[in-house]
């Protein structure tokens, strides 16, 4: 069953409930994710619902010092992240491209223009690497808080 099926619009998941529709390897992913934020940014997740065709149903956004630091969508033994990464971090982004796995990399240099401000990066999260990227990226819009 898809995640918008069993979660439609009129019933909101919890944290809880996303934690175990995902499942496998990718849960501990997430919930690390989740601390990450927590801990470096200080950013509490907002649940929306999205009626796009392309990703439907209950997502989780991230949002700190009027930066987006993405959107997630849960998906069995993964999660899709969104970023829109601004034109204006254009070389920063460049310096970072080789410190990225060739998959995002590649992702990256590809993606399309979102709105005359941005690239859409869109990628899927299923291993520690990719996860390790998505770090990356959100450090170049918003630097993380070191730790005390």
């Amino acid at each position: 069953m898809q995640w918008h099926e069993i979660f439609p619009q009129d019933t909101q998941p919890t944290m809880e409930d996303i934690v175990e529709y995902i499942g496998g390897e990718a849960k501990q992913l997430w919930q690390e994710l989740m601390e990450y934020i927590e801990e470096k940014y200080k950013a509490k997740p907002k649940l929306t619902y999205s009626c796009c065709s392309g990703k439907p149903g209950w997502n989780v956004k991230f949002q700190k010092s009027g930066q987006s630091l993405g959107t997630l969508y849960p998906e069995e033994n993964s999660f899709s992240v969104l970023l829109v990464i601004s034109y204006k971090l254009e070389q920063k982004m460049e310096a970072i491209l080789p410190a990225l796995t060739d998959n995002i990399a590649e992702i990256y240099r590809h993606a399309g223009d979102y709105m005359k401000i941005g690239k859409w990066v869109m990628f899927q999260v299923k291993d520690l690497a990719t996860l390790e990227d998505y770090k990356k990226l959100i450090s170049v819009k918003l630097s993380p808080k070191s730790s005390k």
